[in-house]
């Protein structure tokens, strides 16, 4: 089970990729019940007509009057029910649309291989949501180029009013979501709560072990120094690893000086300010953050053996298990508080996780993070099989933006898994609080709710089983997610399309560059390389990062003209 764990989490932390979406703030939009379904709740929809249709915001139901197949690639993984036909929301979803799915699915880790098979022989489906850091070869355009991906645009704007009203209530999201032609080729995954469209939170982040802290009788640290000071008296009382670093060298603290060390974004970092990207090795500090590391490795305070990796990977817990860590990064919400104690990682039941926004270089600088803050997420792939039935498709997948849609497909059916009162808020039943069968929250909603990312992914619903669980408790997944959220700015690279000729370019160096990059970090930390920073910075030169990172630029130039 926690090597199944591990790889989900690898899953999930992939989703950041070098182009994995960014805006500027933790906005939200609200979207009006009268142009968006995501505030008209099922009971809102116009009532039956005599010939037994109704409307969603313009959406017909049922879609389409014979019943009418079609076939899904998609991310599925249940301990429960394995095929999803025999969950009791997608079964109502099917009564309200008229459309049966043939369903394909695998697990993450799966379809990571899959997927790529399935691109070289030509197999397809309808729609394929292959999600992860699975994508098309080339792009989307490219995809309609080859003749395997359908033009979106036209059937979107004729097919999709409720997908249309929640772009149109939010600038940020249509910017996102529109291609650098102006056009909306393809269709995206939309996030947000269940009211509105909103930025998601983020997953992880830096942490300290605040049950430590208390112990030594010391405040938490705001500023470097204070960190570094922290850290000594840390290792003075025999810490062997008072601060843990990743694999590679990288740690959420180089963003104290405006540095970023995270590998899921291949070391890019954007400047809101000038509207600039530059590769991590040449940002103003880079020199600076990496002695910093060195020297704190030196002199005892990094944990000797960081390159395994963290725990979350490596499976090693000792560290936590024998209270010899204080400073943690990076760390994953759902193992903050208590949970790795919880969860059976650890059997030290003294151990308190607590997120820190980011530690800063003087005090009063902004807290900065590299977070994932983009309104919207995957692209959801329409192959050319559905051509000769692309209005059903468009208005199956238009379907999922709807409030009716979105609650079959995470909380089941309402009076059976869940109960809504009068202000719209969500309550589980006894049903699922309780499964006769001893099943946990997640298990026994799975039988009624498939709770999957396609279509509206909603972090209300994504967390309601978190705070069932809870019963009225903490909810450290959540608080987490909200701490890392709020750093003051980001450095994180916009939603950028890259041409076919930009990505294959940048694709063909960028792998070695940052296997460069991270062999780097690792052994000039160690200390084992004491080449200077000119001269890696000459290496990654010869080999072309100046050329990708115009190439990022001129994709990034585009994307802010929008």
């Amino acid at each position: 089970m926690k090597k199944r764990l591990a790889a989900l989490i690898l899953a999930a932390a992939m989703l950041i990729s070098c182009l994995a979406a960014c805006g500027g703030n933790d906005e939200s939009a609200s979207v009006s019940g009268e142009t968006s379904s995501q505030q008209q709740s099922s009971s809102e929809a116009s009532a039956p007509e005599d010939d037994g249709t109704r409307d969603i915001n313009g959406l017909t139901l049922p879609i389409t009057p014979e019943k009418t197949e079609i076939s899904v690639l998609m991310v599925y993984d249940s301990n429960v029910i394995e095929d999803p036909n025999d969950i009791a929301g997608v079964k109502a979803m099917e009564e309200a649309t008229n459309v049966h799915v043939n369903w394909t699915v695998y697990s993450q880790t799966v379809m990571l291989e899959k997927f790529s098979q399935m691109m070289a022989t030509g197999e397809l489906f309808d729609v394929m949501f292959p999600g992860g850091t699975n994508s098309y070869s080339g792009g989307y355009q490219q995809g309609i180029e080859d003749g395997v991906l359908i033009d979106m645009d036209p059937y979107i704007k004729e097919y999709m009013p409720n997908y249309m009203a929640l772009l149109e209530s939010n600038s940020k999201a249509k910017k996102q979501a529109t291609f650098d032609d102006g056009l909306m080729h393809s269709v995206r995954v939309l996030r947000g709560t269940d009211e509105n469209l909103k930025i998601p939170g983020a997953f992880l982040g830096p942490a300290i072990r605040a049950d430590l802290l208390e112990k030594m009788g010391e405040d938490v640290p705001e500023t470097v120094d204070q960190l570094h000071d922290l850290l000594v008296k840390c290792k003075e009382a025999g810490m062997t690893a008072p601060m843990t670093l990743q694999g590679d060298g990288g740690t959420s603290l180089s963003l104290a000086w405006g540095v970023n060390t995270d590998w899921s974004t291949n070391f890019w970092q954007y400047d809101e300010e000038t509207q600039k990207v530059c590769y991590a090795p040449f940002s103003e500090n880079w020199d600076v953050y990496l002695d910093t590391m060195r020297d704190w490795y030196a002199e005892g305070l990094i944990d000797k053996n960081f390159t395994i990796g963290s725990p979350v990977i490596s499976g090693d817990y000792s560290n936590y298990e024998n209270d010899q860590c204080m400073f943690i990064d990076t760390w994953f919400n759902f193992l903050t508080g208590d949970e790795i104690y919880r969860q059976g990682f650890v059997s030290n039941d003294k151990v308190n996780i607590v997120p820190l926004t980011g530690i800063v270089l003087n005090p009063g600088d902004p807290t900065i993070w590299c977070g994932n803050e983009s309104y919207v997420n995957q692209e959801i792939y329409v192959t050319t099989e559905a051509e000769d039935k692309i209005d059903v498709v468009s208005k199956w997948i238009d379907y999922h933006y709807t409030t009716e849609g979105m609650r079959y497909k995470y909380y089941g059916i309402e009076g059976e898994s869940y109960t809504l009162d009068s202000s719209g808020e969500v309550t589980y039943t006894d049903a699922i609080l309780n499964d006769p069968d001893g099943l946990s929250i997640g298990d026994a909603l799975s039988k009624y709710a498939m709770r999957t990312y396609f279509g509206y992914q909603s972090e209300t619903a994504e967390n309601s089983t978190a705070i069932a669980s809870a019963a009225g408790g903490s909810v450290p997944v959540i608080e987490a997610s909200e701490v890392w959220s709020s750093a003051d700015i980001t450095v994180h690279v916009p939603p950028v399309t890259l041409s076919q000729e930009e990505n294959e370019y940048i694709n063909t160096y960028i792998t070695d560059i940052q296997t460069m990059l991270q062999e780097r970090m690792t052994k000039y930390i160690l200390g084992t390389d004491t080449t200077s920073h000119e001269e890696f910075r000459e290496k990654l030169k010869a080999s072309h990062i100046e050329e990708c990172t115009a190439r990022m630029q001129a994709a990034i130039d585009r994307y802010n003209a929008r």
